[in-house]
């Protein structure tokens, strides 16, 4: 096959303009409120609308407390107001924020309330609606008609509410706030950001983060997400000045774009995001969608959305809380070579294997290093990597003196210092302490392998250093943490009108185009391959093959027949006439016996392809990401290997160079073991081309693949051989469902 390929015409991708000013964000009177009504309040705190406003009065918020309830005169030594309406008027002002918690039934009515006395925002704390289907779920639309008609911002259903730890706002009713989260000291004064789609572990990663040091500014459970959304709270976190870590916990995002031009933002705003993804596995999709509603999208699309945008993927909250701590205190390891400081052999060769296994290195550092680490340990000591200095220098300072050694030493790029902090006195250095984690020179972590005790923690973390007592959290902290930058991404501008030829191949077409038809749409795009032709009868076919000459492939198109292979449909290095007449034959038989005879369009013949790699590369439509664009080892058996790259669609020959290089199997590309490399340039440019169609035909495609494609030796002809082909049209294009 001869192949051309020009190189589509794509952009650098440019970061949207947004809030530069939290102040002048939308969200931010229900942030920062003047004024909280529980609608409601209830003295009993054994009930959700007694804790609401218990809460409040207990953490200290400064101001204005309306509890709601025409049965009270005072609550907690508060005045009780009749309606939203009377307290707004005795306020003489618009509520900022009203909490609701209250039968699901009277919901509806006491938003029209809240909306005519010109409440700027409602938190319905209260459940049962779409989350639990039927009418209810039919009620929830009804509260979105509200917010839209009225412009009232409305929080939840379904959701905990939300903490300002700034000014001791405690709109919850999470027990974690029960009483004013008491004063400790804290790592560093970057202060996290939590948005959580499930308040339980929303409050939970706030009620571990303290425990490890860290500082909050937020935490803000979304519930089902009736109006305010994921990515408008993250939106005005990014333009927050006080917030420079966010933690979100994610069942789906809404609004895919709105929260990528936001954390697209971060980076430039000196941000961080860090993302656990839920709804990873069948069982983990069934949950997500029981819990909020909210179908938990398609794992490979979310972790493409994630990459695009710089996010920082944990598996766990301890592998989340390691990357927060190692994000507020900095800097982040520009490589993933670790060194282990250990007051325990054992420890230490724990903690290097599983580096190892998450994909860092422990290297062995070299004899100067190994010379200057051996004056602070004692001869039974080993200075190699992992570094056991023996407990004798752990008591003698010397645990600091190396770290001290390494943070100048080129040979690592992260500092893992691996020991028991149960101990009753603190025997570290605190200035020492302090003097390295002021110095920024490269980031360490403590790992404690026993049960911590409080003076220890409080002692590190008042030197501005974190310890955490998960071993595979904070190795793969390391790990991820020094991961580059993404690159290879262009602009997702609207796409321009189609051209002619394409909008007749498509619009002619069945829902699923033959693979003659698929390269056809191809070949408008650049990629022309021209040694194949399909014949309608032998007489045709005879002719083809003269043209192209021996020896040949040929392979029946049917849109009813998308896998030829399990039907007989393909035949392979036909050497003559006769085996082109008989082919002819065999593949018809086959086709009519594996389809409508009336869908068969012809038999493509192809010249042979020399021998080569097997990959593929296509589009897939996410239904919130739009198209994204994949390459992977495999042929025929992708689905065994699983060898695969996603990405969001369109990405240039940098981006796609990278996701070839990031492929398991790319050592096979590149001369592996006496073999010719692979000129990696033309398939590069190949997989751009591909991702740019279906950026452009979005609203036509849902899938396209080409597989095989035979990539070859930098001698051969050609660099790639197009095997196969297949397109699958929208369902919402075809006027049809597809199965």
């Amino acid at each position: 096959m001869n192949v051309s390929i020009d190189q589509p015409q794509i952009q650098a991708i440019p970061v949207k303009p947004g809030m530069t000013d939290a102040k002048s964000h939308s969200l931010h009177s229900f942030f920062w409120p003047q004024s909280v009504a529980i609608v409601g309040a209830s003295p009993d705190v054994g009930k959700i609308r007694g804790r609401l406003l218990s809460f409040l009065v207990a953490n200290g918020y400064a101001g204005h407390i309306l509890p709601i309830n025409p049965s009270h005169k005072k609550i907690l030594d508060l005045d009780c107001y009749p309606s939203v309406a009377a307290a707004s008027e005795h306020l003489g002002q618009a509520i900022d924020v009203v909490l609701m918690a209250i039968p699901a039934e009277q919901v509806l009515p006491e938003l029209e309330r809240c909306a005519q006395a010109r409440v700027k925002h409602v938190v319905i704390i209260t459940s049962g609606f779409a989350e639990q289907g039927g009418k209810s779920a039919e009620i929830q639309q009804q509260i979105a008609h509200i917010a839209e008609r009225t412009g009232m911002r409305i929080s939840g259903p379904n959701a905990e509410g939300y903490y300002n730890a700034i000014i001791n706002l405690a709109a919850t009713f999470s027990p974690t706030l029960a009483e004013p989260p008491q004063p400790s000291p804290r790592i560093s004064d970057k202060k996290v950001g939590i948005v959580a789609q499930s308040g339980g572990v929303g409050y939970a990663l706030f009620q571990h983060g303290r425990r490890v040091g860290l500082d909050f500014s937020y935490v803000v459970t979304s519930g089902n997400e009736v109006d305010i959304d994921m990515a408008e709270l993250v939106e005005y976190m990014v333009a927050d000045d006080s917030t420079r870590v966010i933690f979100l916990y994610v069942e789906s995002i809404r609004n895919t774009e709105r929260f990528m031009q936001a954390a697209l933002r971060a980076p430039a705003a000196g941000k961080a995001i860090i993302v656990i993804k839920i709804g990873q596995s069948d069982s983990g999709q069934r949950a997500a969608a029981s819990h909020t509603a909210a179908m938990a999208g398609w794992n490979q699309a979310y972790g493409a959305l994630f990459e695009r945008c710089g996010i920082h993927q944990a598996q766990d909250l301890e592998e989340a809380l390691s990357m927060a701590c190692l994000l507020v205190t900095g800097p982040l390891p520009t490589g993933k070579r670790i060194a282990i400081v250990s007051a325990s052999g054992g420890a230490a060769a724990w903690a290097g294997d599983t580096i190892e296994r998450l994909g860092g290195s422990v290297p062995l550092l070299s004899q100067a290093t190994q010379h200057a680490i051996r004056a602070h340990i004692p001869s039974y000591g080993a200075p190699q990597n992992p570094i056991d200095i023996t407990a004798q220098a752990l008591r003698t300072g010397g645990m600091l003196h190396i770290v001290d050694l390494l943070m100048d030493c080129d040979e690592v790029d992260a500092i893992l210092v691996v020991t028991s902090l149960t101990i009753k006195h603190f025997f570290l250095d605190t200035a020492q302490l302090r003097r390295l984690a002021s110095s920024k020179r490269k980031p360490f972590i403590f790992y404690s392998f026993s049960i911590p005790t409080e003076l220890a923690i409080d002692s590190l973390a008042a030197s501005g250093i974190a310890a955490t007592t998960s071993l595979p959290g904070v190795c793969a902290a390391l790990v991820k943490l020094a991961q580059p930058p993404p690159v290879g991404y262009v602009q997702r501008v609207p796409p321009a009108a189609l051209p002619e030829p394409v909008k007749q191949i498509l619009n002619t077409a069945d829902t699923l185009l033959c693979e003659y038809e698929a390269k056809a749409l191809l070949k408008h795009y650049g990629v022309d391959a021209s040694l194949e032709r399909l014949a309608s009868s032998e007489a045709e076919a005879l002719a083809a093959a003269e043209a192209i000459g021996y020896p040949l492939a040929m392979k029946i198109q049917s849109p009813l027949l998308p896998h030829k292979t399990e039907i007989g449909g393909v035949r392979l290095n036909i050497a003559s006439a006769d085996g082109v007449r008989q082919a002819w034959r065999e593949l018809l038989e086959a086709g009519k016996n594996h389809s409508d005879a009336n869908s068969i369009r012809g038999i493509l013949v192809q010249a042979m392809a020399d021998r080569g790699h097997e990959m593929i590369i296509g589009t897939v439509r996410d239904p919130s990401m739009g198209p994204l664009v994949l390459v992977g080892f495999g042929g025929i058996a992708v689905e065994l290997y699983r060898d695969i790259k996603y990405r969001l669609a369109p990405v240039d020959t940098e981006g796609a160079t990278e996701m070839i290089n990031s492929l398991k199997s790319s050592a096979l590309l590149k001369g592996f073991r006496g073999q010719e490399p692979v000129d990696l340039e033309p398939v590069a440019r190949l997989i751009a081309t591909v991702s740019q169609m279906a950026w452009e035909l979005q609203d036509k495609i849902d899938e396209f693949e080409l597989n095989p494609v035979i990539v070859h030796s930098s001698g051969s002809s050609t660099p790639f051989t197009i095997a196969d082909a297949l397109l699958r049209k929208r369902a919402s294009d075809t006027g049809s469902q597809e199965d």
